[in-house]
């Protein structure tokens, strides 16, 4: 759109990146808790679409729907819970108290109703091997279909069979984890970001003065 508009400097993609502490997608902490569940990481705000998630958690089977986060719609949201046991309010977190809830999720869920920009928390899953469920929707799904790490959905029933086939079958949660994982340190940890950012620079360099002049 640049370039249609005139825009005459050539334009590059510089990814996102983490950089997770102290290393827990290597070394993660014990299980949170022994029954199997599904992560949900964000602000609870209407537009970040968890109403539309929670009405329908009772059509799950034996697992359950954490959510991490706080935000102006979090009462609401509560209501809608009800009494549901299998759903569960954590409150704010931090990255490190975040880490061992990533790590032993059967999968983390983005169910955004607007158009997210990148989505750092599919990253933050693939960074501890945990695969994701997004709604088909922005950019969420490119980095999905970039890595084949997770699913992408656009209706209650293909977000439900998502949920019901990563929590029966370990071994494709594990294979969707491995290559969430393989395309996060290919492409959004520190090393490769600092790589590509320095290519380009040097790229420019080579490209307005024929050399490179800090080499």
């Amino acid at each position: 759109m640049h370039a249609e508009r005139g825009f005459p400097i050539p334009v590059a993609h510089l990814p996102y990146f983490i950089d997770p502490s102290d290393g827990d997608w290597q070394n993660p902490e014990p299980r949170p808790q022994e029954r199997p569940y599904i992560l949900f990481v964000g602000r609870l705000e209407v537009i970040k679409g968890l109403q539309t998630v929670i009405p329908l958690w009772g059509r799950t089977r034996d697992v359950d729907l954490l959510i991490v986060g706080a935000g102006n719609y979090g009462e609401e949201l509560r209501r809608l819970a009800g009494d549901n046991p299998r759903i569960r309010f954590l409150g704010a977190m931090t990255q490190k108290q975040l880490g061992a809830l990533y790590y032993h999720a059967n999968a983390v869920l983005v169910p955004s109703i607007t158009y997210e920009t990148f989505g750092m928390i599919i990253i933050e899953a693939y960074a501890r091997k945990t695969p994701v469920i997004v709604r088909d929707l922005g950019a969420l799904p490119e980095v999905v279909e970039d890595s084949r790490g997770g699913f992408a959905y656009r209706t209650d029933a293909e977000m439900l069979e998502a949920v019901e086939k990563l929590s029966v079958s370990p071994g494709l949660r594990q294979e969707m984890g491995e290559r969430g994982y393989e395309t996060f340190r290919r492409l959004w940890d520190r090393p490769a970001h600092m790589k590509l950012y320095f290519d380009f620079i040097n790229n420019a360099a080579r490209k307005k003065l024929g050399r490179i002049p800090w080499e």
